[in-house]
């Protein structure tokens, strides 16, 4: 390992402690402040209405440059917990945000460019929000002092995308709990064991009504009725077969006395 690395990990590695040792020490405790009083507004005082205003300055060589001052916003009380509030009325343009880094607690001094309006200001541990509608500006701290700014800009449609979003999934939830879904998830395996008891039961009765004779399937045929014997053909053929067996025997049926029961 060259000298040259080693001093750049070593200086890295010093840079690190350094970071950790202050946020989690000497930072000073969160102090309750009005969100009227985090700002502070410096103007340039370049123009009387406070507008950000274009300014010529002799520059090398004897050319003129064209200039445009900046305005000075210092969070004088940064950091002071997680928190969003409506921050000031700015003219936009360049600007330099002064505040406490939230891990060195270095003064650090960022330049930007703002629209003009009044931001809402988003105060998180890693970051500064400046939010105006659509359009959003953030400041995010880097390690050891490196801050970066990020500039976003979103359009209405990605907007209301992004809400209908959210509300559908809001909605989902709520259709879920409103249909009784896991209830009905709960009913249907109690339901599944029933159904596979009350099958084997009808495989049972099925069992049973197979064993009834044949006979009972060829009633129900149809035309079954007109092969059926009649029952007065049947006592006239009983009767015959009697007189046959009586004769037989020297009997006549039609002389036979029945004694009467005392």
């Amino acid at each position: 390992m060259g000298t040259a690395t080693r001093f750049l990990a070593g200086g890295v590695a010093a840079c690190v402690l350094a970071t950790v040792a202050a946020g989690s020490g000497r930072h000073p405790p969160h102090p309750t402040v009005p969100p009227g009083q985090e700002i502070e507004v410096l103007d340039p005082g370049v123009d009387p209405t406070g507008k950000a205003t274009a300014v010529l300055r002799p520059g090398p060589n004897g050319v003129q440059q064209v200039d445009i001052p900046p305005t000075v916003l210092v969070h004088k009380y940064y950091f002071t917990g997680d928190r969003s509030f409506q921050g000031p009325l700015l003219t936009g343009g360049p600007v330099i945000v002064v505040a406490s880094h939230p891990k060195t607690l270095e003064r650090v001094y960022v330049p930007m460019v703002l629209p003009p309006g009044a931001p809402r200001v988003t105060y998180r541990r890693e970051s500064i929000r400046y939010d105006y509608g659509p359009q959003s500006i953030t400041l995010t701290w880097g390690l050891c002092g490196n801050p970066r700014v990020d500039y976003g800009q979103s359009t209405g449609i990605g907007e209301r995308t992004r809400g209908a979003a959210a509300e559908a999934a809001g909605g989902v939830g709520a259709w879920v709990q409103r249909t009784g879904i896991p209830q009905g998830l709960r009913q249907a395996k109690s339901a599944s064991k029933d159904a596979v008891l009350a099958t084997a039961d009808r495989i049972n009765d099925v069992g049973r009504m197979t064993m009834v004779p044949v006979v009972n399937l060829a009633r129900a045929l149809p035309g079954a009725q007109l092969l059926a014997p009649n029952p007065e053909e049947g006592a006239v053929r009983a009767r015959q077969a009697a007189s046959q067996a009586a004769g037989a025997t020297g009997v006549n049926p039609d002389s036979l006395f029945v004694p009467r029961r005392p």
